[in-house]
């Protein structure tokens, strides 16, 4: 049913974003023997994505219910998805945590904006299991994140790790512009359940 495969398209969107914090921690080792990073500044990295994080899960809610869920979650995932990319271009410990902070950020509105999708799409009683969808996307984009990023260093450098992870949310945006609408508020009620796979 079409509602099930938007829980899929948001489950995979959420994976992307733990794939994308989980490049720097991962290919640390490879970044430092370009830009030094001491265990105080690895921890500052840290925290400015969590900080960041933690602040725009208010703010992306907002931007969400501003914009809408469409609209709002494009923006969201083009942003982190250029924050992520914007590693790549790091020179210093500085510029890595101007982009950590704005990844964070980005991916501060993603489960907002998840959110609002599912209120779109699910009826009550299966917004739980929605949710379990694309919870599970944390898991996912946390288990391939290892071996994807050692398979890239097997033969690129550590930069190309984040231009592929921030090209990945650029590909899902595409996917997401040509699939997800915002279900009729004028339709009537027996194609609106129908649409919604109510009565299966």
């Amino acid at each position: 049913m079409l509602r099930w495969k938007i829980a899929v398209l948001v489950g995979v969107a959420i994976a992307i974003s733990y794939l994308d914090r989980q490049t720097l921690p991962v290919a640390v080792n490879a970044i430092a023997k370009d830009i030094p990073l001491s265990n105080v500044q690895f921890s500052t990295l840290q925290s400015a994505f969590l900080f960041s994080y933690a602040f725009m899960y208010a703010g992306g809610g907002k931007l969400s219910d501003a914009l809408g869920t469409r609209l709002g979650f494009t923006v969201i995932m083009i942003f982190w998805s250029l924050a992520c990319a914007s590693h790549a271009l790091a020179l210093s410990f500085g510029m890595l945590a101007v982009s950590r902070f704005l990844l964070g950020m980005g991916e501060g509105g993603g489960f907002p904006a998840a959110t609002r999708a599912v209120a779109e799409w699910f009826p009550a009683q299966d917004r739980a299991s929605a949710m379990g969808i694309i919870n599970a996307g944390t898991s996912v984009g946390a288990v391939i994140a290892p071996p994807l990023i050692a398979f890239t260093l097997g033969f690129a450098n550590w930069r190309w790790i984040f231009l592929i992870s921030g090209a990945l949310g650029l590909l899902w945006t595409a996917w997401w512009r040509r699939s997800y609408f915002v279900p009729e508020a004028h339709a009537d009620q027996a194609n609106r359940r129908e649409m919604l796979g109510e009565g299966a």
